[in-house]
């Protein structure tokens, strides 16, 4: 019996050292020497806000872990294409990345690209701040190995083409857009008329310049950053999508960082957010009279106009919820409710 009580006694010792020397050796890996280095890649330029923002989560992660993550940012799409760095991130070549297509980071995003759904940057980070939606979306991104650190405004999206002033659905039809793989933006496109055709960013400039598509949408600043109102006779300001602004990493990385690392990586994630947010509201209204000077012709529709945009929209919502099933009606009328203020 003694005997018994002996063992019993050495192992349960030997269990408790085992955690001990655990959670030393993981408070310890924040205090010893070693370093991190996380490469983060995006397509923007480093004019776009994107990439000015994102040199301020660079320093933020450098100084606040006192130089012992580093982080090495890759713009202009050096690494590939947006879906090519974000098989990366999945596979852990590259530990970090912003931007789409979103449908593989998590389908739940797609409650951002609801058509007319935010009037304003406000209404956007009013439903990204939400800790319920943010915990949907980050939940579903985590089961495809994927960390959201966090969620802000990638800008709303206007429609441009080289064919003839958009002031009603009827005007889409017959044009040729081309787009990002973004099944919202294909679908919204497609139900006021236009036909779509998927082209990397980096190759929209040539497409619209040689004509394989007569035309496409993206925010202001990208339209700027791409210089793509160069051959791009027609702007129509519509806001007809906010984006979400999406900081990803790969989540066995996250994972595997001391939490001291961890939190400052969020607090730099929420940092780039709200510098990249105020950059975009300062900018967007001399960009858009740049374009205008350039001979752009810039359409805004008035509200009767826009509405009729906003009512032909109005199947995306159902084919999203009923037929994709990317999420559920409960979540669209919570994210609707959020956006409209109540």
């Amino acid at each position: 019996m003694k005997k018994l009580i002996a063992i019993t006694l050495v192992m349960l010792l030997a269990f408790t050292t085992v955690f001990a020397n655990g959670s030393s050796e993981s408070q310890a890996t924040a205090d010893s020497g070693k370093t991190y280095t996380i490469k983060l890649g995006h397509t923007m330029s480093t004019a776009h806000p994107r990439h000015v923002s994102l040199l301020e989560f660079e320093k933020y992660v450098e100084e606040k872990s006192g130089g012992k993550v580093q982080v090495e940012l890759f713009p202009a799409g050096v690494l590939g294409s947006e879906p090519d760095m974000q098989e990366s991130m999945r596979m852990g070549t590259l530990e970090a990345f912003v931007g789409g297509p979103f449908d593989t980071i998590s389908k739940k995003l797609n409650l951002f690209l609801m058509p007319f759904f935010f009037d304003n940057q406000e209404a956007l980070m009013r439903v990204a701040k939400n800790e319920e939606v943010f915990n949907i979306i980050s939940s579903d991104a985590e089961a495809n190995g994927l960390k959201i650190l966090a969620i802000g405004d990638g800008g709303a999206r206007q429609i441009t083409n080289s064919k003839r002033r958009i002031t009603k659905p009827a005007d889409m039809k017959g044009l040729k857009l081309r787009t990002p793989s973004i099944e919202a933006i294909m679908v919204c496109m497609e139900t006021l008329g236009a036909s779509t055709v998927s082209i990397p960013l980096a190759d929209c400039y040539m497409s619209l310049k040689t004509g394989v598509a007569d035309g496409q949408e993206n925010p202001v600043a990208t339209i700027y950053d791409q210089k793509l109102f160069e051959v791009q006779k027609y702007i129509t300001y519509v806001n007809y999508q906010y984006h979400p602004e999406v900081l990803t990493m790969n989540a066995k990385y996250y994972n595997s960082l001391p939490a001291e690392y961890q939190q400052i990586l969020s607090d730099a994630a929420w940092l780039f957010i709200e510098t990249e947010n105020k950059i975009a509201i300062e900018n967007a209204e001399s960009r858009l009279e740049e374009m205008k000077a350039y001979g752009c012709d810039v359409y805004t529709p008035t509200d009767a106009e826009k509405q009729a945009f906003v009512d032909a929209c109005t199947p995306v919502y159902d084919h999203f919820v009923n037929t994709l099933k990317y999420f559920t009606q409960e979540e669209l009328d919570l994210v609707k409710s959020l956006a409209m203020g109540k």
